[in-house]
């Protein structure tokens, strides 16, 4: 129950610092934009400026937008994390997910067989899901550079 409690926690707290973020990002550009005022650039520079940080403003609200729309339904919001591939993202995801209905372990050619993808992409996305996931997921090496992923409540 206190892990529940602590995960919950854990969630609420990203959840905060990312909405932080994105309120800190709008301070930043309203404070840009004062100041490109202030300083009385050309007509057009400004323009542009101010239409490029018009498009960051609106994209960061969709983002948030999108955030409330995912904690109304009760999805899974990511862990801030830098983005390497959205394709990569999502099959490691997608294994976690797997893995977490049915625990146990899995060697690279399961995996491959579950996924659907090649050797190379599976090692990738199995690495990647053991950098979003670390505590419940542990990547092993066995006898001839076998892999093996465990999946650990």
């Amino acid at each position: 129950m206190f892990e529940e409690l602590l995960e919950q926690y854990k969630t609420k707290v990203a959840e905060k610092e990312k909405e932080l973020r994105g309120f800190q990002a709008m301070v930043q550009l309203v404070t840009t934009i004062e100041k490109i005022s202030q300083e009385g650039l050309s007509n057009q520079s400004n323009v542009a400026l101010l239409k490029s940080l018009e498009d960051q403003l609106s994209r960061q609200s969709k983002e948030l937008r999108d955030l409330k729309v995912e904690l109304m339904a009760g999805k899974r919001i990511s862990p801030p994390i830098e983005k390497k591939s959205k394709a990569l993202d999502g099959h490691a995801w997608n294994l976690l997910d797997l893995l977490s209905k049915k625990q146990g372990s899995y060697t690279t050619n399961e995996l491959v067989e579950i996924l659907g993808l090649n050797k190379t992409t599976v090692i990738t996305v199995m690495k990647r899901a053991v950098a979003l996931d670390p505590n419940h997921l542990k990547l092993t090496k066995g006898k001839r550079r076998k892999l093996s992923l465990a999946y650990v409540p």
